[in-house]
């Protein structure tokens, strides 16, 4: 395993240690969770989706030129990630919430800039993004014992993400061979600071 692999596969393993140590994902593991809280959950998961979508679309224009390999990878998860977004907003529709507007936030204006400069800047740390995200919900969202209703993003994300882990682990391997140190440890640290940026939405919809 090669150095951006391995240093992104613990920033995943750590994150998902901090995931599982909160106690409203205790409770959407175990199935024993409110109304209040899935409706947390389904709106941070729109976010994270709708947001990624925007991030790694302007990734993807932005390397389109310079790796027409990874531009390419870029706008295959685009697509993916606007897809997944309208499913968590289906899915929050369907759970009666009507008032919808994320970018009345301030934290998810926020976020979105966060993401967008590096799109901008360095589209590689978009990667780092997207890897972690990928390879965390790869991981927990098989493990729950009870899908809440409505459940179709839940449900799609288990059975789809573990092959998306996958397919962002052969990038990563593909384009690791001609990163620095430097490159390295940007992609690596952006992947932990969005992390952190998720972490900080989902606090403060409590």
């Amino acid at each position: 395993m090669e150095k951006l692999e391995l240093l992104l596969d613990i920033e995943v393993e750590t994150y998902l240690r901090r995931v599982k140590d909160k106690e409203e994902i205790k409770d959407l593991v175990s199935g024993n969770l409110s109304r209040e809280t899935y409706a947390r959950f389904l709106f941070t998961f729109y976010v994270i989706e709708f947001l990624s979508q925007r991030a790694v679309n302007m990734a993807s224009v932005n390397t389109k030129d310079s790796d027409p390999y990874l531009s390419k990878r870029f706008h295959s998860c685009a697509q993916g990630e606007l897809g997944h977004a309208e499913i968590a907003l289906r899915d929050l529709k369907d759970l009666g919430e009507k008032e919808i507007n994320p970018f009345c936030l301030e934290i998810v204006r926020e976020y979105d800039e966060f993401l967008q400069n590096a799109a901008e800047q360095f589209p590689l740390a978009i990667l780092g993004h997207s890897y972690l995200f990928e390879n965390v919900s790869g991981l927990l969202f098989p493990e729950l014992e009870t899908v809440p209703d409505p459940s179709t993003f839940i449900e799609v994300h288990a059975k789809e993400d573990p092959a998306h882990s996958l397919a962002i682990k052969k990038t990563v391997r593909r384009i690791e061979k001609d990163l620095g140190e430097e490159k390295i440890e940007k992609i690596v640290q952006f992947s932990r600071e969005s992390g952190d940026y998720l972490m900080r939405l989902f606090d403060s919809l409590a």
